[in-house]
């Protein structure tokens, strides 16, 4: 017998950051947590580069991973195959679930594997770099990255002006393995990014920490309804193309912004 365990059923490509997180990752760590399902087996699908937060997060060769195309097309082998469909975190609008519980599974998330740090001060500022070649070569489920829809030119300079106030770092979270990214975020007091999945790492912060989006006004609104409801401090900077370049304004109100969040 083999049980395949399935991801949420909400949209998105669980190769991708935001919705591997949220469809995927903690909604199977709370199962572990629960049913204790690591290395018994269970048999989860190929998330391409998302793969090594599996091990990451349960241990080595914590379960069986098959082909997206096996796992789709023949979720079933045998009569005495069946499937866990995992409870969701994310829908289209947000969070669909009540906050507690959303609350209780990060807190264990973070508790087992976030270092702790008790005076995080840095603004982690999120860089758009080319996706990977997975995301471009057809491998995966649904084409391109983060960076070929939106950019911002010169998330340097930003990094540079707030630097003069605050330690400040710019980091490509697709570089760095798992471990790598929650050291980051461990020291992370305020995260500055563009809208995209990168945001997703604000989860992992400490309580106090704080958030800061550049996105259009018509951006949905993920990133402010996850963190409002962690209690933490978010604001939006609003910019008029998808490829934009900050003028001086903009930075030095996002400069001050962070400032105050630190």
């Amino acid at each position: 017998m083999a049980t395949y365990i399935k991801p949420g059923q909400a949209p998105g490509s669980v190769e991708h950051f935001y919705h591997f997180v949220l469809q995927y990752l903690l909604p199977l760590f709370e199962l572990e947590l629960t049913e204790g399902l690591a290395g018994k087996g269970y048999i989860v699908r190929d998330c391409g580069p998302m793969n090594v937060w599996f091990d990451f997060a349960f241990g080595p060769d914590a379960f069986t991973i098959v082909s997206r195309e096996k796992f789709v097309a023949r979720p079933v082998w045998r009569l005495s195959d069946k499937h866990i469909q995992l409870d969701t975190f994310a829908k289209k609008t947000g969070l669909m679930v009540e906050d507690t519980r959303f609350k209780e599974v990060l807190a264990a998330f973070r508790d087992k594997l976030v270092p702790p740090n008790s005076n995080p001060d840095t603004a982690t500022v999120l860089d758009r770099r080319p996706p990977p070649a997975f995301y471009l070569d057809g491998r995966a489920e649904k084409s391109g990255g983060g960076s070929s829809r939106r950019s911002i030119s010169n998330l340097d300079e930003l990094s540079h002006k707030i630097s003069d106030s605050m330690p400040a770092s710019l980091v490509d979270f697709g570089e760095m393995s798992p471990a790598g990214q929650l050291e980051v975020i461990s020291n992370t007091r305020v995260l500055v990014g563009q809208h995209g999945a990168g945001l997703v790492h604000s989860l992992f912060m400490s309580d106090d920490a704080s958030v800061v989006e550049m996105k259009l006004e018509e951006s949905q609104d993920h990133f402010q309804i996850l963190n409002e409801a962690l209690g933490r401090t978010y604001r939006a900077f609003y910019l008029g193309e998808e490829h934009a370049t900050l003028t001086p304004q903009l930075i030095a109100q996002i400069v001050d912004e962070v400032s105050v969040g630190s």
